[in-house]
């Protein structure tokens, strides 16, 4: 079983109006303007990606003022999904047993929920709505940064308000996404925080220098905490030379980030948190990999899922 720690993929069918139900061919035909899909339903299935974490991430800019509202219609339609058979929730550590066990026969995916970037909550209570409706993971904030914490891309620290979430957060069991926080925030966050951690997607800061990705004090303090990285074979986060409108990097790039980023957390601490189709698509990705199936390639067992599943039981 793959598992993919970061897909966004209810943004995909709510704000980029793509049918994910749809076969992938299906979808690339009727792609229009922009970068060639990488994710459908049909797609993960046949690749074998049997669990995923999906995201509940509300653009800040295109849905200002219905940041809540568009958050629960998010969580609604995986919840439409699970109704028609298509995914299978995942709440606690019972659901990820019948589902391990089911997917042998069914082969359904399985979500766990992820809010990317807390700013859709209108309070930290607010995660209790969500919190019922399935949400387990948590990043408070998206790169603009939200009242909660500064952002890789608006550095700050954690607000007093992130420290109230953070304390609701370790009050349901809801773990603690790292990815998108500022240098500051994350120091923060994993002084205050003291449930489990992960980063579900970037990438090695040293070779590729950026602050979208971590600096070896962040993955040893990742590792430090028994946290798992996800790493995402995206062109930008490879090589900050490269430019949308660029030739494919070649995979060995990726490849490099890969043995780097295990050097400090370990074989045991890296995964795949794809990040396909979240604001790019098949031509911003190595070469190489036209889907998931192909990103077998890339690892063995223990990072195409046996971290996840690890990290996921060790808590879940």
């Amino acid at each position: 079983m793959m598992v993919d720690a970061h897909l966004d993929l209810a943004y995909n069918a709510l704000d980029l109006g793509r049918d994910l139900t749809l076969p992938l061919p299906e979808l690339r035909a009727g792609k229009g303007e922009g970068e060639t899909p990488l994710v459908s339903l049909p797609a993960l299935r046949e690749a074998g990606v049997g669990l995923a974490f999906a995201t509940v991430f509300v653009d800040p800019k295109a849905h200002a003022g219905r940041l809540w509202e568009e958050a629960r219609r998010q969580v609604a339609l995986y919840r439409d999904w699970e109704a028609r058979g298509l995914v299978r929730l995942l709440r606690d550590g019972e659901d990820l047993k019948r589902h391990l066990k089911a997917y042998t026969e069914d082969g359904v995916l399985g979500l766990v929920l992820l809010l990317e970037g807390a700013h859709p909550l209108p309070e930290p209570e607010a995660l209790e709505d969500l919190h019922r409706e399935g949400v387990r993971l948590l990043g408070p904030a998206w790169a603009t940064g939200s009242p909660y914490a500064g952002g890789n891309a608006s550095p700050g620290p954690l607000t007093p308000m992130g420290e109230a979430l953070l304390r609701k957060m370790e009050e349901l069991g809801v773990a603690l996404d790292l990815a998108h926080l500022s240098d500051e925030a994350f120091s923060q966050a994993l002084q205050r925080y003291e449930g489990p951690v992960l980063a579900s997607h970037a990438n090695p800061r040293a070779l590729a220098p950026t602050p979208r990705n971590l600096s070896d004090e962040m993955l040893l303090a990742l590792r430090a905490r028994g946290g798992v990285l996800g790493l995402v074979p995206f062109n930008a986060f490879l090589d900050v030379g490269w430019k949308k409108g660029m030739p494919r990097l070649p995979l060995e790039r990726f490849l490099v980030h890969k043995a780097y980023a295990e050097s400090f957390l370990g074989r045991e601490g890296v995964g795949l948190g794809s990040d396909w189709d979240g604001g790019f698509g098949l031509e911003s990705v190595p070469l190489g990999p036209e889907g998931h199936g192909d990103l077998r390639r890339l690892g063995d067992e223990a990072f195409l899922g046996g971290n996840w599943l690890r990290w996921l039981r060790g808590w879940f």
